[in-house]
C-alpha cells in the first residue's frame, strides 16, 4: 500500500480488492477489516495529490498518514526505540538526497533506494546504544543500578552463597585484629581462647558470612524492574560430585508458579553415581608431547646422507648434479640469507625506524624537539592514555569556532586542542572562555578559522590546521591560540603555518606574519627570524633513519 502511494502506480488492483470486500459473500473479512481498508484506500488516494510537494515534506506526510510515528511512540521496549531511530535515519537520508538535487522526485528517491539495496550495502541502521547493551557485572558493582531484566546464574550449593568466609584474624598474621578495627561493633567477638570459645567464634563468623551473602543476593534480585532469571548448575568444571541447587534458588522457586514460570529442577538431577561429564570427556595429555618416531628416523637418515655426501671427494657425476640443482640451491641460499638477516635484525640492539611519508604538524614539532622519543613511538606504537585536559582543549577550540559563527571542523590526523594539556576542568575552561572574550581577538573577525593545509617538505606531506588567519594591510597574520600557562611554544609551529598559508595562496613569505596568542594572559607573542622552507626541509628530512 505504501509502495502504491509513493510510486503513484495504478490502484486498479486495490480498487478491485475493495470491490471484493464490499461483496456480501466475502465472509472471511470482518467489518473492522473492511473499514480499515476503506480508510487506507482513501488516505493513499489523498497522498497521490501531494506527490508534487517537496520530497522531505511528502515522505513525512506518508509517515504521518500511516501513523508510523504514533505506533512506534506507543510501543514499549528497546526494540521500539531502535525502530524510532531507524525511522529518523530514513528521514535524514531523504533530506540528504533532496539537498543534492533541488528537483529530486519521488521516483528518483525510490530508484536510489532500490540501487542502494541491490548494489550497495544498504542504508545505515541505528546501532544499539550503551543503554541497550548487555552488562556483565558482579553483584558488588551492580549495587545502585537497575535494568529491565536481570540474569542471575551460579545459584548452586557452595557457590552462592559461598562457603568461603572472610579470613579470621587469629589465624592470619596479615589481618588486622577485629577489636582494633573501626567496624568492630559489627563483627563477631572472640570471648576467650578456650576450645569452646573458638568454636563459638567460628560459628558466629560463618553466620555473619551467610548474612553478608544474603544481603548480596537481595542486591542482585532487586536490580530488576520486570524480570529476574535465576539459574543454578549441577556440575562445575572440577567437581566429582553434583552440587545441587542453592538455598536461594529453592527459596525463589517457592515464590513462582512452576507450571508457567519455571521448570522443576528436581527431575533433572543426575542419578546416583553419575560422573561429571566435563571430567569424563577430558583426557590427560603429556607435555611436551612425544616425538613422531618414524619422522624422527627419516630426518636422521637424511642428515647422515648429507654428512656422507659432504665428506666424499666430488667427481664428475657430482659436478653434473650440482649444475642440475644450481637453481634450486641458489633459491635456497637466498631464502636462508633472508631468514638470517631477519633473525639478526630481531636480535639487534639498534632498530632503524623510517619516518612516515605523511606527518602532522605536531609530529614535526616532536621530531624537532625529541627525535629519539619519536623514534621509540614509531618503533613500538602504544595507545595514548585518555586525557581530560586534551578533551577540554578540543572543547575550547570548538567554542572559538562557534564564537565566530562557524561549525566545528575536527581533523582526525591533527585534532585541535590535542596539544593543550593545561586545562584542568570545566571551571578552568570557563576561565579561558572569559579571558578570550576580553582579549584582543574577541571582536576581530578572522579571515579563516581552523584552516586546513597540506605542505610538501622534503618529499613528505605535512598536514595540519591553522587556528585563525587574519587579514592585515600588508597581507595576512596566522595566529595560534595557546592555553598553557608558560610562554614556551615552539616557533617552528608558526613557521610551518606561515609557509603553508603563503604557498597555498601564492603569497611571498614576507606578506605573512605569525603570532602566538596566550589566552590566559592576553599576550600576543610574535617570534622573530622564523625559518623558511630550506630550514623546515632540513628538520623534516633529518637522517635517513632513526635509531632507538
Amino acid at each position: 500500500a505504501l509502495d502504491a502511494a509513493v510510486r503513484g502506480v495504478d490502484l486498479t488492483d486495490v480498487e478491485s480488492l475493495s470491490d471484493a470486500l464490499a461483496d456480501p459473500g466475502a465472509k472471511a473479512y470482518s467489518e473492522a477489516a473492511r473499514e480499515r481498508f476503506a480508510r487506507l484506500s482513501a488516505e493513499l488516494t489523498g497522498l497521490r495529490r501531494h506527490a508534487g510537494d517537496p520530497l522531505t515534506d511528502f515522505v513525512r506526510r506518508v509517515v504521518d498518514v500511516l501513523g508510523l510515528d504514533v505506533e512506534l511512540a506507543a510501543a514499549p521496549g528497546p526494540g521500539a526505540d531502535q525502530a524510532r531511530d531507524n525511522l529518523a535515519l530514513l528521514l535524514d537520508t531523504v533530506a540528504e538526497f533532496a539537498v543534492q538535487d533541488s528537483f529530486a522526485s519521488v521516483h528518483g528517491l525510490l530508484a536510489y533506494l532500490d540501487a542502494e539495496a541491490e548494489f550497495g550495502a544498504g542504508l545505515n541502521v541505528a546501532e544499539p546504544s550503551a543503554s541497550d547493551s548487555v552488562k556483565l557485572l558482579t553483584v558488588h558493582t551492580a549495587k545502585g543500578l537497575e535494568w529491565r531484566a536481570v540474569l542471575l546464574p551460579f545459584l548452586a550449593d557452595g557457590v552462592f552463597p559461598s562457603r568461603q568466609g572472610r579470613p579470621r584474624w587469629q589465624w592470619r598474621a596479615g589481618e588486622v585484629p577485629w577489636p582494633l578495627r573501626g567496624d568492630s561493633d559489627a563483627l563477631p567477638e572472640l570471648a576467650g581462647w578456650r576450645g569452646k570459645d573458638l568454636d563459638l567464634f567460628a560459628q558466629a563468623c560463618r553466620d555473619q558470612s551467610l548474612l553478608e551473602e544474603r544481603r548480596l543476593a537481595y542486591v542482585a534480585l532487586t536490580r530488576a524492574k520486570e524480570l529476574v532469571v535465576a539459574s543454578g548448575h549441577w556440575w562445575g568444571r572440577t567437581q566429582k560430585t553434583p552440587r545441587g541447587p542453592s538455598p536461594y534458588l529453592r527459596e525463589l522457586q517457592s515464590h513462582v508458579d512452576l507450571a508457567t514460570e519455571a521448570g522443576p529442577w528436581v527431575d533433572l538431577a543426575p542419578p546416583a553415581g553419575a560422573v561429571n561429564p566435563v571430567l569424563d570427556a577430558s583426557r590427560p595429555v603429556s607435555f611436551p608431547a612425544r616425538l613422531d618416531q618414524r619422522r624422527l628416523d627419516r630426518r636422521r637418515l637424511a642428515a647422515e646422507a648429507v654428512r656422507a655426501a659432504l665428506s666424499e671427494t666430488p667427481d664428475d657425476s657430482a659436478a653434473e648434479l650440482s649444475v642440475a640443482a644450481g637453481l634450486d640451491l641458489a633459491r635456497l641460499d637466498a631464502e636462508i640469507e633472508a631468514l638470517l638477516t631477519e633473525a639478526a635484525a630481531d636480535e639487534a640492539d639498534v632498530v632503524e625506524v623510517e619516518l612516515p611519508g605523511m606527518l602532522s604538524a605536531t609530529t614535526v614539532l616532536r621530531l624537532h624537539r625529541d627525535p629519539d622519543g619519536l623514534a621509540r613511538e614509531l618503533a613500538r606504537p602504544m595507545p595514548r592514555a585518555p586525557s581530560a585536559a586534551s578533551r577540554h582543549g578540543t572543547r575550547f577550540h570548538a567554542w572559538v569556532e562557534s564564537h565566530f559563527g562557524q561549525q566545528p571542523l575536527l581533523d582526525p590526523t591533527d585534532l585541535p586542542g590535542r596539544a593543550d594539556t593545561d586545562i584542568a576542568d570545566d571551571a578552568d575552561l570557563r576561565v579561558l572562555v572569559d579571558a578570550f572574550r576580553s582579549g584582543p581577538y574577541a571582536d576581530s573577525r578572522p579571515h579563516a578559522i581552523e584552516a586546513p593545509f597540506s605542505l610538501l617538505l622534503a618529499g613528505r606531506v605535512v598536514r595540519g590546521r591553522i587556528d585563525a588567519v587574519y587579514e592585515t594591510p600588508n597581507g595576512f597574520d596566522v595566529v595560534d591560540w595557546k592555553t598553557n600557562r608558560r610562554h614556551d611554544a615552539d616557533p617552528l609551529q608558526l613557521a610551518i603555518y606561515r609557509l603553508a598559508w603563503a604557498e597555498t595562496h601564492g603569497l611571498p613569505l614576507q606578506a605573512v606574519g605569525a603570532a602566538f596568542y596566550y589566552v590566559r594572559t592576553g599576550e600576543v607573542v610574535r617570534p622573530t627570524a622564523l625559518p623558511g622552507r630550506s630550514r623546515l626541509e632540513a628538520v623534516v628530512s633529518g637522517p635517513a633513519g632513526f635509531q632507538t
